[in-house]
């Protein structure tokens, strides 16, 4: 199953921002953050805002959707617009895709799934530098399957890779290793447990079945606890 995609729109025509809007709610695996009519407070919010990519019109009052892509920096963003002339200056930045208003059902659908493509590579190649029980490592965030409380002491977390490799990660608590991988979507399971939702297959009872398995064949088997349980079908229902 693929990731849902979480997207903010950017339009200051408040009827093309609705009809993007509807068209992007239309296409499974794709969830509305926020729309916006002005890149000025979009700008404000976009720290607090948690999401994949942005589609934006490009000539918009204050600022135009190519300055707001340069301040997004590495964030994938689409360009909607009724003008030409920008497509050059578009890709110059590096968009995803940039679309003719009106836009079509099936010319967003194409570059939604570029976009997805954009990000799982970006994904893919994105590391993380921490400390652990061998040393300072860099560790390619896709490979990291769950996070647990170490048995021997509670500061430090028990790491496991995609590839059934065990690290202790020192000194650092839940909330510091979701805010350091942000790369990483992870769902909590138990007070003591989270995983990353690349590698949940499904769940059965008291037990959440991930993707890995162990040396003889069997997928791995974590504990999802009661406290934790509707937050996590929550969670797991968006995917």
């Amino acid at each position: 199953m693929d990731k849902t995609l979480r997207v903010v729109l950017l339009d200051d025509e408040l009827l093309a921002l609705g009809y993007l809007r509807t068209l992007c709610e239309s296409i499974p695996g794709i969830e509305v953050v926020k729309a916006f009519a002005d890149p000025l407070l979009f700008l404000e919010a976009v720290k607090d805002l948690n999401f994949d990519f942005c589609i934006s019109d490009i000539v918009m009052p204050s600022l135009t959707g190519l300055e707001v892509a340069e301040k997004l920096k590495a964030t994938p963003i689409i360009f909607t617009t009724a003008h030409n002339e920008y497509a050059a200056d578009a890709f110059d930045i590096e968009a995803i895709d940039y679309l003719r208003k009106p836009v079509q059902r099936e010319r967003l659908v194409r570059a939604v799934e570029k976009a997805r493509l954009q990000i799982e590579q970006q994904k893919k190649q994105a590391a993380w530098t921490v400390n652990t029980n061998k040393g300072k490592l860099s560790i390619q965030q896709a490979q990291i399957v769950s996070f647990s409380t170490d048995t021997y002491d509670r500061r430090d977390k028990l790491l496991l890779l995609e590839n059934g490799d065990q690290l202790v990660v020192k000194n650092k608590s839940f909330d510091q290793l979701l805010q350091e991988l942000e790369a990483v979507s992870f769902i909590r399971i138990s007070k003591s447990e989270v995983i990353s939702t690349d590698f949940i297959q499904g769940y059965q009872g008291d037990f959440v079945i991930s993707k890995v398995r162990n040396e003889e064949g069997k997928y791995l088997e974590f504990n999802l606890s009661e406290n934790y349980r509707k937050s996590f079908l929550e969670a797991f229902q968006k995917q």
